[in-house]
């Protein structure tokens, strides 16, 4: 498996002499014993055996503290392996194509960090120890037998016997191990899609609770038979172990009593045997024993190199580079020079048991929220009449330093792309975009954001302190400059009626503020970034007349010196810009003021009016 991890086998050679170790050392007990035994039946005084007993005693330490250093060390590195490989695939994760999350249900997304990580945990842990203290254990008692006597070492004849009920076993267990996942994925499926606030509404609208109800319970059912079934065949194997077990003592006694009547062996020789089939228990059972902790593992393991192995994860395209100088200021900020953009095909954004399990851009927002399955299938067939309609076709139009654009046009038009676009999160599929003078195609997607700041109508915040949402990625920002970036967005009073002022919770997605307060401390961080182009998305499309106003007096204060494109429907954001491009199914169809545009009469002035209509 190519899963790219680096092992220190440095730091493996003594975990493994150590579980060796502790697999071998309680061997020598019951040999040790049995002599003992046989002395004290000759007549030896305990004083005559304390050394022998001493030696006893200082194997049962030496095996314990073996064990305890193979666990202590094994724990550490085969931890760290699987946080290695955890940090890996987060990264992998983080480095997909934009498209990619809205094929995606979050929650298979999470599951792959999580419970597919916690599946392949024994895999570095536990297996490996086991499976190494097993075949030594098993070793190491088979020559202790064969120097007693060869003829214990027939006993375990049975053995196979039992392993084969075992394997029987354990065949049924995994069979039925498949349909229990589904079942606990369908379980999971409908609590998500029936407990939140919005599905509860319409549950109750379409008078289904007592459906869901009843849906619920043939799950429950079905997965109860299921835990039954698998319950009777664990049964099966305890049964088998047990059962073979005590048929190897009972044989054991009897090759001890038939090779001492003969004088082969001692008492003490017999009473070892007996010892050992005790012994042997725990190492075959760590042998038998990791075979469904394997099957488990290799079910997360094949999920997780999937992911790691797509050509859609670790984009080396979205991490920013390293700039040995920063680009001259350019005149123009940003330019689209006959940008085309088409969907790509599904297959071209699909992550291998990721997007296979459910597409859902489940919580997106902006340009993804447009996006549905349907719009990437991929085009079937080579000829112009079966590929996939562009959603932008030749666009061109530039953003000067010290200058609004508008970006005007109805729901559906294209807006949202070109914002994506002029972000570097999408790539056109033909033409130009320059950032600051720089094609934003040879740039890195971080990169492209050094000089853009965005300010989206669905501003996203992380369930932290105010104080890091502000400045986030910009660590080193100080209280007093997040204050004063506060102030210039217009919230210097809610910031002084929050008894926690910078320390405030914002909460899940920032719902411990209102939507025009969350617009503001948008542009607070727009501020605090400073960087020469200031994106507007659609960003006063929820707010009212009055708030609106307010909010886009907020930008016009921060807006000097920076090149702003505004993108909207309502006219309202649109006529305070220099220059207002209108879009209609993905082109451009009129271009000037906005005085000039309403006097024309054309498509805009046709959308002013039913916006002041509505």
């Amino acid at each position: 498996m190519r899963l790219g991890l680096t092992i220190n086998w440095m730091q493996v050679v003594p975990i493994l002499l150590c579980t060796a170790l502790a697999a071998a050392l309680p061997v020598g007990v019951p040999v040790l014993l049995g002599r003992i035994i046989d002395a004290a039946l000759r007549g030896a005084q305990l004083v005559e055996l304390l050394p022998l007993l001493s030696f006893v005693a200082a194997l049962a330490g030496a095996a314990a503290l073996a064990e305890v250093l193979a666990n202590t060390l094994g724990s550490r590195v085969g931890y760290g392996l699987s946080w290695q490989l955890a940090r890996r695939l987060y990264g992998q994760l983080l480095r997909m194509p934009l498209l990619s999350y809205a094929t995606i249900n979050p929650g298979v997304l999470n599951s792959r960090l999580t419970n597919d990580m916690r599946m392949v945990d024994p895999l570095f842990t536990a297996v490996p120890l086991a499976t190494v203290h097993g075949w030594v254990g098993l070793a190491a008692v088979g020559i202790a037998l064969a120097i007693i006597n060869p003829w214990f070492l027939a006993a375990f004849t049975l053995v196979p016997l039992a392993l084969m009920a075992v394997r029987f076993a354990e065949g049924r267990i995994n069979a039925t191990i498949k349909d229990s996942y589904e079942i606990n994925a369908a379980v999971a499926s409908q609590i998500e899609s029936t407990t939140s606030g919005d599905a509860v509404s319409l549950v109750r609208q379409a008078r289904a609770t007592g459906t869901e109800e009843a849906r619920f319970a043939e799950l429950a059912d079905r997965s109860v038979a299921l835990a039954v079934r698998m319950d009777n065949w664990r049964a099966v194997i305890n049964v088998a172990y047990r059962l073979c077990f005590d048929l190897i003592t009972v044989l054991f006694l009897g090759i001890g009593v038939l090779l001492a009547s003969t004088g082969q062996i001692s008492i003490g020789s017999i009473i070892s045997a007996l010892f050992f089939v005790g012994l042997v228990r725990q190492p075959l059972g760590e042998v038998v024993g990791q075979r469904y902790p394997m099957i488990r593992a290799g079910m997360g393991l094949d999920r997780i190199e999937a992911v790691l192995l797509s050509r859609n994860t670790g984009l080396p395209t979205v991490v920013a580079a390293a700039r040995a100088t920063d680009p001259a200021p350019s005149a123009e900020v940003l330019t689209f020079e006959s940008v085309s953009y088409t969907y790509p095909g599904r297959d071209a954004l699909a992550v291998k048991t990721l997007s296979d399990v459910a597409g859902a851009s489940f919580g997106m927002t902006g340009f993804l929220a447009a996006v549905s399955l349907t719009r990437l299938d991929e085009a079937v067939g080579t000829n112009g009449a079966d590929l996939p309609l562009p959603i932008l076709n030749d666009i061109s139009f530039c953003v000067r330093r010290g200058e609004t654009v508008a970006i005007a046009g109805h729901s559906g038009s294209g807006k949202s792309t070109i914002i994506s676009l002029a972000c570097g999160s999408i790539r056109p599929s033909d033409g130009r975009i320059r950032v600051e003078g720089l094609d934003a195609g040879e740039l890195a997607e971080e990169d492209v954001w050094r000089g853009v700041s965005l300010v989206s109508q669905d501003v996203y915040l992380r369930d932290a302190t105010l104080r890091d949402n502000l400045r986030y990625g910009l660590e080193d920002a100080t209280d007093d400059r997040l204050t004063d970036a506060m102030h210039q967005a217009g919230l210097g009073e809610m910031l002084r009626q929050l008894p926690d002022g910078l320390g405030t919770m914002v909460g899940q997605r920032g719902k411990r503020f209102s939507g025009g307060e969350r617009q503001r401390i948008a542009i607070a961080r727009a501020v605090l970034r400073d960087r020469p182009l200031l994106i507007l998305d659609e960003a006063t499309s929820h707010l009212d007349a009055e708030r609106e106003e307010g909010i886009l007096d907020a930008i016009d204060a921060i807006a000097a010196n920076r090149a702003v494109l505004v993108v909207a429907h309502r006219t309202s954001a649109i006529e305070r810009a220099n220059r207002v491009v209108m879009i209609e199914h993905g082109s451009v169809v009129e271009r000037g003021t906005h005085a000039e545009l309403i006097a024309a009469g054309g498509r805009y002035a046709a959308m002013h009016r039913a916006n002041l209509t509505s």
